[in-house]
């Protein structure tokens, strides 16, 4: 185990995802040029989205970026005219969500009759330059807020990370479906962990403690994550490492973290793949954390 660090991990600790970004929009190419006519219509983890949906979803997410940073182009939907408080709120993410998945539905319904081989070819297009723009961005600087980590303004850094994790998970979901092998290696399972874990301050927000408190998250495989939440001044931070004198510690293996945080994994199935030791009420809020919009 790691011991914890004198390091917050705080928008000032970058995640640099830019080179995973550009592996995993490649082999999406790779993958999707080596499907068959079937392989298209089969079923996701979602119960209203089949494969070309998913790859259709995951132009769009290129579409819409490439619109509105490079080209400065409103897009709908405008989720910023409904925040208007200093951290989301519960019906703030509801009706996000809702805009969102409404968008979604929208863009996939209107791709219905495009063949797959024409959203290949847009997405070779658009993904490169979605790359270009993660490359070129002022990552310091302001830009879309990151809502599952309770942010309405982050860092571009932490857009564009968060980017990587739809990315990264939806082309997970094809290949799950479509039985083609995982991108588990630890260079682009790692960093999508890494992003989640960001938002487990927020999803502890409402789980009281006294100050003082720390609870260590072990990722127990082959990727070796360790952090520890912290409870100072009636708020949850997240450190690098373990700390030696937790509450409750909780192992959990990368694979079911990152199904459990996009909803790919009921409770039920997680709560047995997870080892808690110390208070076992401090992994309610993990195993309900979602790090997306949905």
């Amino acid at each position: 185990m790691v011991r914890r660090s004198d390091r917050r991990l705080d928008a000032h600790v970058v995640i640099d995802t830019v080179e995973p970004l550009r592996e995993v929009n490649e082999r999406l190419i790779v993958l999707l040029r080596s499907l068959h006519g079937d392989d298209w219509v089969k079923p996701t983890v979602h119960p209203d989205r089949n494969v070309k949906d998913l790859a259709t979803h995951l132009l769009h997410g290129s579409l819409r970026r490439v619109t509105s940073i490079r080209d400065q182009y409103p897009v709908a939907p405008n989720y910023t005219s409904l925040i208007g408080r200093p951290e989301p709120s519960i019906e703030c993410l509801a009706d996000v969500t809702g805009l969102i998945q409404a968008d979604n539905r929208c863009f996939m319904d209107g791709m219905r009759y495009v063949s797959p081989h024409i959203i290949i070819e847009m997405i070779a297009i658009y993904d490169a330059l979605f790359v270009k723009i993660a490359e070129d961005i002022e990552r310091d600087a302001l830009g879309l807020g990151v809502l599952w980590a309770g942010e309405n303004v982050s860092c571009n850094w932490f857009d564009m990370a968060r980017e990587y994790t739809e990315k990264w998970h939806h082309q997970q979901q094809i290949r799950d479906a479509v039985g083609a092998s995982l991108l588990n290696d630890p260079h682009l399972i790692g960093p999508a962990i890494d992003v989640f874990a960001r938002g487990l301050p927020f999803a502890y927000r409402a789980f009281n403690a006294l100050d003082g408190t720390m609870i260590n998250i072990d990722v127990c495989d082959e990727i070796a994550r360790s952090w520890s939440l912290r409870r100072d001044e009636q708020k949850w931070s997240l450190w690098e490492g373990a700390t030696p004198a937790p509450v409750a510690t909780i192992c959990i293996p990368a694979d079911t973290a990152w199904r459990m945080w996009t909803k790919g994994l009921n409770k039920m199935d997680a709560r047995k793949r997870i080892r808690v030791t110390g208070n076992t009420e401090l992994f309610e809020p993990l195993i309900n954390f979602i790090g997306i919009m949905a």
